[in-house]
């Protein structure tokens, strides 16, 4: 919603400089301002930034369209499931508040509301792929509303890359994948995975991110995170990701790192 609630807004995100321990905490700050925009204006704002085109299309191209007609179509699933994401009560009251909400906006859905069961049913239908095309779709809508707002003397897409650890719920699926990572000898109480985000210095904004076990360096999601680079992109980084004998760039990505760096370095000089 973070995305969302800055485009939806009609001006740029704060201009803002992050990095490094900065950098992290900046995802998910906004969820207080998305959720009071929630509740005074109702889905109107954002469905203005993803439309019901833009959720049909992303379900199509991700394989996961409805086979048959039905009220949980992708797009009240999706808004549910943000709404939902932005409580810190229980499911049942969140998806309770969440139904009033997206059925103002979708006035075929019934008035009983949906259960709990229904819900995660039809949560488990949308795929990751789903979730990254209306990914691209935002970040595309806000480097087409905001173009200056992520650059650095008009030329430069000012971004940094970091990471952090975020504790995950305590689901069998997800202990069995991440595992529960603790201090020598013992074990944390929930899963814990690595967050590594590669966002906009000046707005905050998450461009990319992956999230890995963290049995894996952040260096393997670099490898991962550094092919969404771009021409005039300069990213700021710690110099501990490039600090070991093999950096997880293959010898074509550094030499064009390398003159990237060099023509920076030659341009600030001039």
């Amino acid at each position: 919603m973070d995305g969302l609630y800055g485009v939806v807004m009609g001006r740029p995100p704060t201009r803002r400089l992050l990095h490094g321990g900065f950098l992290m905490p900046s995802i998910g700050s906004t969820h207080r301002q998305a959720t009071v925009l929630l509740q005074h204006f109702g889905l109107a704002p954002f469905r203005a930034i993803l439309s019901p085109d833009d959720f049909a299309q992303a379900a199509r191209e991700a394989g996961c369209s409805p086979q048959r007609q039905r009220a949980l179509i992708p797009e009240v699933v999706a808004w549910l499931m943000m709404y939902v994401g932005l409580q810190t009560t229980s499911m049942t009251q969140g998806l309770a508040q969440a139904w009033g909400l997206v059925r103002a906006a979708c006035p075929w859905l019934n008035e009983r509301g949906v259960s709990e069961e229904a819900f995660c049913q039809a949560r488990r239908q949308l795929t990751l792929g789903f979730w990254r095309k209306l990914w691209e779709s935002l970040i595309h809508r806000l480097e087409t509303r905001f173009p200056s707002a992520l650059r650095w003397k008009g030329i430069w897409r000012l971004l940094a890359l970091d990471g952090s650890d975020v504790n995950l719920p305590n689901a069998p699926a997800l202990v069995r994948f991440f595992g529960k990572p603790g201090a020598v000898g013992g074990q944390a109480r929930r899963p814990q995975a690595k967050l590594v985000a590669l966002c906009s210095v000046f707005t905050g904004f998450c461009l990319a991110f992956k999230l890995l076990a963290k049995r894996f360096s952040e260096h393997a999601a670099v490898a991962h995170l550094i092919r969404r680079l771009r021409v005039h992109d300069l990213v700021l980084m710690d110099k501990g990701f490039f600090s070991l004998p093999h950096d997880p760039c293959d010898p074509p990505t550094r030499r064009r790192l390398s003159h990237a760096a060099a023509g920076v370095r030659g341009w600030l000089r001039a």
